[in-house]
């Protein structure tokens, strides 16, 4: 099987990254082959990305057996699903990703929250900041907003109250949990973490959220994350 990870640095594909630092922990050889692309100098626009990765000229995207698959949370969810479950019943073997049935569904739940409402305040605020600043948007993005400097603080204004009302949201699932699906880590959590730690680049903190500010410490400690 032929598995190509695209990814450019400081991006949203780091969420991407840390996943399969899970998956291939320990194993003698890597899933995927990397390609990085810089979003400065147009590789995500090019026409043969467009036409064989993905057509939203972003990233992250994979590419498996021939078949394109972008979205960072359809690529953990496609991910776990291929390479997280644990097969047969050893117990030495641990499972990276819930099985089918319910606690799939609420690992899915985080992972798809995480795009839809984390991540879109996130990345209001990415765009909003000052290109050079960290976290930002670099130059040429799509997503950078207006120069005009009344309308820029604004932006980051709002980002900023979205982004406290999503960490609420997270710390209170948190409660009296170790993990997002209670005791047992998953890519779930690999996956949110991978976000939250991005969000800190940019200078968001957590520190107001006590259970959050624990389980970031905790996933950040696992082996196959602590160098990321």
């Amino acid at each position: 099987m032929s598995l190509t990870f695209y990814y450019a640095p400081y991006s949203t594909a780091e969420s991407t990254k840390a996943i399969l630092a899970e998956l291939e922990h320990g194993l003698p050889d890597p899933l995927a082959t990397r390609i990085e692309l810089s979003i400065s100098a147009g590789d995500t626009r090019k026409p043969v990305y467009l036409s064989n990765v993905n057509p939203n000229g972003r990233v992250p995207a994979i590419v498996h057996d021939g078949v394109s698959i972008w979205e960072s949370a359809a690529i953990t969810m496609y991910l776990g699903e291929t390479f997280g479950v644990r097969a047969g019943s050893d117990p030495h073997q641990s499972s990276l990703y819930p099985a089918l049935g319910p606690r799939r569904g609420e690992a899915m739940k985080w992972i798809v929250w995480t795009n839809t409402t984390l991540t879109v305040a996130g990345a209001k605020l990415a765009a909003a900041l000052p290109v050079g600043t960290p976290g930002a948007v670099e130059g040429g993005s799509q997503d950078e907003v207006s120069k005009d400097e009344t309308v820029r603080k604004k932006e980051e204004e709002l980002a900023r109250s979205d982004l406290a009302k999503s960490l609420k949201v997270l710390d209170e699932g948190l409660k009296e949990r170790s993990y997002l699906l209670g005791d047992q880590y998953c890519l779930a959590d690999t996956h949110v973490w991978s976000f939250v730690s991005w969000l800190s680049v940019m200078g968001v903190s957590t520190r107001e959220y006590l259970n959050l500010t624990e389980w970031v410490i905790r996933v950040g400690a696992r082996p196959a994350l602590k160098d990321l």
